[in-house]
């Protein structure tokens, strides 16, 4: 009974959803789309106002990708937004609908080891060990939550609420579980400010605002060994103390931005997208810390959801649009410079990881969600490359 009723409200809420997506213009303003969050249930957009016509003039030419891409394992019935690997089989999924998935065959089969249900979300995703920490929100109450299982998804502890109005997206740490942040993209009234929770030292968790004025971030941001964080959305901002104080300047797109990967404290991308009132994407990169930040390097024909780099030369940008049937990974190998369709899924790809293999070798998985028509299900594609 309830997968059925979860089925009917996931294609209710596809199609009230798809015909929501229409953009409002008023003279040379436009209301830019980049998501609607969450994508089973009521949803909110993340968007903003900006001149028309600031979308791609022209999508980047698909060119020859150069790995090769195997579909594993099949979660039916999920809609995967972030995974995590500890070792080259042992990996996990954080959904909606209060769903944590585990492999232990490297995702050539997926377990549901967490199934809470509505109004449960899960966002993020992150594993050390036995350890594993599942971030996202109540639905119905708007609190932002972390959720946590010391023995590898076998139990879970009783969950905790880092805000009573904010969903809570990805939870990073660093130093093992010595140094957190926890991000959310907006409030849950949807006009709140973004919203930082950073721990040290025993992860008593605190709260900064990193913009009041900047609106919402995108999910994927980043958290380096050194304590330096970096995240963007409508404003680009960086933290040299895991959240704790932030520094904001506009974002690299005169649209907006959303996932960002550093590798270093100078080396990092950004991109972004939008679902309407065109279905495209975009990329940049920098090389000073974000004090600048290139033009676009990629236009995509859908949006850029999250950015893979192994070092600073060989990476992917991974991005779709569930309404459209579209998505897919982009492959660079200089830095983000040019860029080559690496492959063609079909499914809104979201979430990508990584392991060594050995012998310079590193296997890379993305995850990636569609609609078949009457349930949402999620697929993991990988590939093994040479990053030595």
């Amino acid at each position: 009974m309830r997968a059925h009723r979860y089925a009917a409200i996931a294609t209710s809420m596809l199609i009230s959803t798809t015909s929501a997506l229409t953009a409002t213009a008023s003279g040379s303003s436009q209301t830019y789309v980049s998501a609607r969050t969450p994508i089973i249930g009521p949803a909110k957009a993340f968007s903003a106002v900006r001149a028309s016509g600031l979308g791609p003039k022209a999508i980047t030419p698909p060119g020859r990708g150069a790995n090769t891409w195997t579909k594993l394992g099949t979660m039916s019935g999920a809609v995967v937004h972030d995974i995590t690997f500890v070792s080259p089989s042992v990996g996990y999924a954080a959904a909606e609908l209060g769903q944590v998935w585990e492999t232990t065959d490297g995702g050539a089969h997926w377990t549901r080891i967490l199934n809470r249900g509505f109004p449960y979300y899960y966002y993020g995703i992150y594993a050390l060990g036995e350890t594993v920490i599942a971030s996202g929100f109540n639905d119905s109450s708007g609190e932002g939550l972390l959720s946590e299982s010391d023995d590898g998804g076998a139990t879970w502890d009783k969950d905790k609420i880092l805000s009573s109005n904010a969903w809570a997206g990805r939870v990073r740490f660093a130093h093992g579980l010595r140094h957190g942040l926890a991000m959310n993209g907006q409030g849950a009234s949807g006009s709140d400010p973004n919203i930082a929770w950073w721990s040290n030292k025993g992860r008593k968790w605190r709260t900064d605002v990193p913009d009041p004025n900047g609106g919402w971030f995108g999910y994927q941001f980043s958290l380096l060994t050194d304590r330096t964080a970096y995240a963007s959305g409508i404003t680009f901002c960086k933290s040299a103390d895991t959240g704790a104080t932030w520094s904001c300047a506009p974002p690299a797109d005169s649209v907006f931005d959303g996932p960002t990967q550093f590798v270093s404290d100078n080396i990092g991308w950004t991109g972004g997208g939008e679902i309407s009132p065109d279905v495209a994407g975009w990329l940049h990169r920098t090389t000073d810390g974000g004090a600048t930040w290139s033009g676009r390097v990629l236009n995509a024909p859908w949006p850029i959801r999250q950015i893979e780099f192994l070092n600073k030369k060989m990476g992917w940008a991974a991005g779709g649009n569930v309404y459209s049937n579209a998505g897919g990974m982009y492959f660079s190998q200089d830095g983000g410079k040019t860029w080559a369709l690496d492959a063609d899924t079909a499914d809104e790809m979201g979430a990508c990881a990584h392991q060594p293999l050995g012998n310079g070798q590193m296997q890379v998985w993305c995850a990636g969600f569609l609609f078949n028509g009457s349930n949402f299900n999620s697929e993991t594609f990988s590939t093994v490359v040479n990053a030595g």
